[in-house]
């Protein structure tokens, strides 16, 4: 497995790639996230819970984590690192906001 800082020019291509080649089966994936804030410490803020898709729009800076019946904004990333296993099937990532804040997601 390997950890990787994706560009952001990158990460709407990247994410719409990931969910259209391994999220479109009948084999559902499973997310967990927690946020760590300087403010809140670390967060459990969702729970294994079935994976739809995950994009980013440019236009409002926000990466959209779809999950089984609601959607998981985080806005105005500034990076993202992915962990992937060789075949390029996503892991895990960390997402770190402009302001500091940091979502911790593991897919599974």
């Amino acid at each position: 497995m390997k950890s990787t800082k994706i560009s952001k020019p990158q990460w709407q291509k990247y994410f719409d790639t990931f969910s259209l080649k391994y999220l479109k089966d009948e084999q559902p994936e499973y997310i967990e996230i927690q946020v760590l804030s300087e403010d809140m410490g670390a967060q459990h803020e969702i729970g294994w819970t079935p994976l739809k898709g995950i994009t980013y729009d440019p236009k409002s800076d926000i990466l959209e984590i779809q999950i089984d019946k609601l959607d998981h904004l985080i806005s105005h990333p500034e990076e993202i690192y992915v962990n992937e296993e060789d075949n390029g099937w996503l892991t895990g990532m960390m997402v770190v906001r402009r302001d500091g804040e940091k979502s911790i997601i593991d897919i599974r």
